[in-house]
């Protein structure tokens, strides 16, 4: 389970050393010996790396303490940062801790033995990154000496019980917390159309079949940004589209003025007969259809309605394509209705116009997901969907999004939030990296 990989006493103390033995060997233990017999150290989840000159984010790492004056004394400093964990510098050996400080640097260059004992010449701090619960300063962990007889760094191989499943991660996220939703939300609020493009938001439409979730996705963006449950967009079961018209949701942000820079499309749900008309979704890319637009299945929007735009400008345009699908239906879709996705698919593709899809209702898919939401990624029955959704509809798997849509809660819920920030924010990203001053958009 652990392999000494490095020894001050062996090795000497260098960073030259510390590096040549300890980068890229995954998690690590490193333990400080000190003459006054005390042990302290961190652990770390994530390799050492001198090359990268810079903080490694570990949610997971922590700092202890062993022994005091040759008396056990077990204490564990929990990591209070969600971006910030080590530091790994090439000119440094162990260094734990953040941009609001470092608690523990060991040392840096090369330190030459004195009578068996190696001057940490680093810094030590507490409650920088580390949580330093129950000492008020390190002269409680190390006595206040900084002669250490031996710094050794050990790899941990984790060995899972055998009572407990090993959960495959199929697509790596940060830790959920309160913390991770704010931080989401605020980058989501930071994108923003170029401003030589001369458009104020990204125009994002959502297609889909009847009773996807279209309307419910709109609802539990603007919940989020609300700070309470919400429901603009009428939605529910049924077998014809409740939503009927073109409808742009712009979303304003709790206690501001502001809104998101994009406006959520709502459509009519597509159907095996009736439903939004292919073409009419082709004048819709166009932007040719105006806002508020009310569908009519049996007379679709022609080049002569009064109501057609002629000249749509770049802020009339659809900047990307969400196609809602929802999980536990998706190898039950009407074969005509999969025809459109396919061809609607096609002609956003035509125009270079970026798409994504959401795979809604996932709790309904998977009961331990439903349970505890933040399982969905170690969960083989949702990797499963999104691989077929992936082959069904030919989209990178990173460009498909597992969520869950407000609908029986009363209260906002971590969960929730997370799934639709991040899919909300790939979204936004590849419209902004399609959008581009310069470029000549394509009318199809």
């Amino acid at each position: 389970m652990f392999t000494l990989l490095y020894s001050a006493k062996k090795d000497g103390c260098s960073v030259e050393k510390f590096h040549e033995k300890c980068d890229y060997q995954g998690a690590t233990l490193t333990v400080v010996y000190n003459r006054c017999n005390s042990v302290f150290g961190g652990y770390a989840t994530t390799s050492w790396a001198g090359e990268i000159n810079g903080y490694i984010r570990d949610d997971k790492a922590f700092l202890f303490q062993l022994k005091y004056s040759g008396k056990e004394t077990f204490r564990k400093f929990h990591n209070t940062s969600t971006t910030e964990g080590i530091f790994s510098n090439s000119f440094y050996g162990p260094v734990f801790g953040g941009k609001c400080g470092h608690d523990m640097s060991l040392f840096s260059g090369t330190i030459h033995a004195s009578k068996g004992n190696f001057l940490l010449n680093g810094a030590f701090d507490v409650n920088r990154t580390y949580s330093f619960s129950g000492v008020s300063s390190w002269q409680q962990v190390h006595n206040g000496d900084l002669h250490a007889t031996d710094i050794e760094v050990y790899s941990v191989a984790i060995k899972p019980s055998i009572q407990e499943p090993i959960h495959h991660i199929w697509r790596n996220v940060p830790e959920w917390n309160k913390k991770l939703v704010q931080e989401l939300i605020q980058e989501v609020q930071s994108i923003k159309p170029n401003p030589r493009l001369k458009i104020q938001d990204y125009r994002i439409v959502l297609i889909g079949p009847v009773g996807s979730g279209k309307s419910s996705f709109c609802n539990t963006v603007n919940s989020m940004f609300r700070g309470r449950i919400t429901q603009r967009a009428i939605c529910g079961d049924g077998t014809h589209s409740i939503t009927t018209s073109y409808t742009p949701y712009l979303i304003k942000c709790n206690q501001q003025e502001s809104t998101l820079r994009l406006r959520l499309c709502d459509t009519r749900g597509l159907g095996p007969e009736l439903g939004l008309d292919v073409m009419e979704f082709t004048y819709l890319l166009n932007g040719h259809i105006p806002e508020n637009y009310k569908f009519n299945a049996e007379r679709p929007i022609v080049f002569d309605d009064p109501a057609f735009v002629t000249k749509p400008g770049l802020q009339d345009r659809i900047h990307c394509v969400v196609f809602v699908v929802d999980a536990s239906k998706l190898q039950k879709l009407d074969p005509k209705v999969m025809d459109k996705i396919k061809i609607i698919r096609t002609s956003a593709t035509k125009i270079e116009i970026p798409q994504a899809l959401l795979l809604t209702k996932i709790d309904i898919e998977d009961k331990e997901v439903a349970n505890r939401l933040e399982t969905v990624f170690s969960s083989s029955a949702i990797e499963t969907k999104v691989q077929q959704a992936s082959d069904i509809f030919r989209f990178p798997k990173n460009h498909v999004f597992s969520v869950k849509n407000y609908e029986n809660e009363m209260m906002l819920e971590d969960g929730v939030n997370i799934l639709a920030l991040l899919a909300l924010r790939q979204i936004l990203l590849f419209a902004r990296a399609t959008l581009v001053p310069g470029r000549l958009y394509l009318i199809w």
